[in-house]
């Protein structure tokens, strides 16, 4: 598919409608255009079959919805996982909105013997000060890494590293709660013994709470649990 073919596509799906709802949403998203989520991942899933390097090494973005898309594109590449990894490079200190880790993130699948070399890759952002940064780390990790093998490691990281902006407490509270629901009493353990801040910790209580993959005791559970 050509790149003007591709962004004349996307001028089609224009949805104001949609546009409006979704700045209110994510004010930190410029050019919003409405373009629907299923629309993008159908289109995305028509770039891969053709000249995907020529897509993302070329194309013009212009709106929201076009850095999503390059996001999804590289997510459905069928290009090597270090192939990926340098777009990401490029692609991650560019975010600005959650629906550039959230989205982006939920297409990439990864085989199993690639999840150490995954990783190591998302590890090079453990120290950014950069809010999405750190939010794309921490997405990564709910998505792909609560399993036995790196509980230690991901508490290790809550323990050690500040999260002090919205976007990476939210983040993190959300990892924890699906924690809970796959490892509950691990989990339950560490929050009993943890150093978070209050507006995570919290966060996470009420996340567990609003899960309906938690028992209705041990949401009454969490809610004893509550700093005040």
């Amino acid at each position: 598919m050509e790149l003007d073919e591709i962004k004349k596509k996307l001028i089609e799906a224009y949805d104001d409608k949609n546009a409006e709802f979704f700045s209110k949403i994510s004010p930190e998203a410029g050019n919003v255009t409405g373009v629907r989520v299923p629309y993008l991942r159908n289109l995305a899933r028509e770039i891969v079959k053709g000249n995907v390097k020529d897509f993302l090494d070329n194309y013009n973005i212009e709106s929201h919805e076009e850095f999503l898309l390059k996001g999804i594109v590289i997510g459905y590449a069928k290009i090597t996982i270090y192939e990926k990894f340098s777009y990401l490079e490029k692609f991650i200190p560019e975010i600005y909105d959650w629906s550039g880790c959230d989205i982006v993130i939920s297409s990439f699948k990864f085989k199993e013997n690639e999840l150490s070399e995954v990783y190591s890759f998302i590890m090079q952002y453990r120290n950014s000060k950069k809010e999405y940064e750190t939010r794309f780390m921490l997405i990564m990790l709910l998505s792909n890494f609560i399993k036995e093998d790196y509980l230690d490691k991901i508490k290790e990281l809550l323990e050690t590293e500040k999260f002090d902006k919205y976007y990476t407490q939210m983040a993190a509270a959300w990892l924890i709660s699906v924690m809970f629901v796959k490892y509950r009493d691990y989990t339950l353990s560490y929050l009993n013994n943890n150093r978070l801040d209050d507006f995570t910790y919290n966060k996470a209580l009420q996340k567990i709470r609003e899960s309906n993959r938690v028992t209705k005791e041990d949401k009454e559970l969490v809610k004893q649990m509550k700093r005040k």
